[in-house]
């Protein structure tokens, strides 16, 4: 799945946390996380955010966004896979 953020800053050296909810997730899924950045030729900063993957549970999990770079106000995209070992 896509997850597209929306254009809200972010500040440097900051984080956040917000939940997905998703019908296949189970408590021993496995979820992979990227982050894709938008085009350089209509990024507006220098941003670099990081997703980590926070709680699992039976249909969501948590996500933590970390933005180690310059504020942030570009709507960038979380893209997650769901991988469910049962």
């Amino acid at each position: 799945g896509v997850i597209t953020l929306a254009g809200v800053a972010l500040a440097a050296g900051a984080e956040a946390d917000f939940a997905v909810t998703n019908s296949t997730v189970q408590t021993d899924s496995v979820i992979l996380l990227t982050v894709q950045s938008p085009a350089a030729a209509s990024a507006t900063d220098n941003a670099t955010l990081i997703a980590q993957l926070d709680t699992v549970a039976n249909g969501s999990f948590n996500i933590r966004l970390t933005n180690p770079g310059a504020a942030s106000t570009n709507a960038h995209k979380i893209h997650f896979l769901v991988i469910n070992n049962s």
